[in-house]
């Protein structure tokens, strides 16, 4: 089943427009002011990720292109995220054996978004080197 792209845009705005109200009403209560992922609350956090989440609404909304997926591009996904996964399970391993040996001091939230940057940047190289081979 696939959304067409005006009810994926409206979906999208929607989740988006939710953020942004539950964030503006965690900062006007002064709720979850501790250091968050980066950011000085967890209001902040919300109105950022919403206002991403408007920006994405908005390119869905306005592109017309219709995407054509096979099945040799699923297969390819499927073969990368399962590679992805892979490494997320060894990254996990040599990263408890790395902090049993020596305590890792960098934040919480640096840690993880260097994690999911990583893996995002595992799953784009592999799925580009899949895609020659299938």
């Amino acid at each position: 089943m696939e959304i067409e792209s005006g009810a994926r845009a409206k979906l999208i705005y929607g989740i988006a427009s939710f953020m942004l109200i539950l964030g503006l009403l965690l900062n006007y209560f002064n709720l979850g002011t501790s250091n968050f992922a980066g950011f000085s609350s967890v209001g902040n956090w919300l109105i950022y990720v919403a206002f991403v989440g408007l920006m994405l609404g908005t390119v869905i909304a306005i592109s017309k292109k219709k995407r054509t997926v096979d099945e040799r591009m699923e297969f390819v996904a499927a073969k990368a995220l399962r590679i992805t996964f892979l490494s997320l399970l060894i990254t996990s391993f040599i990263t408890m054996v790395i902090d049993g040996i020596k305590a890792i001091t960098i934040p919480y939230h640096m840690f993880m978004s260097y994690l999911i940057c990583g893996l995002l940047i595992i799953y784009l190289v592999t799925y580009k080197i899949l895609l020659r081979f299938y």
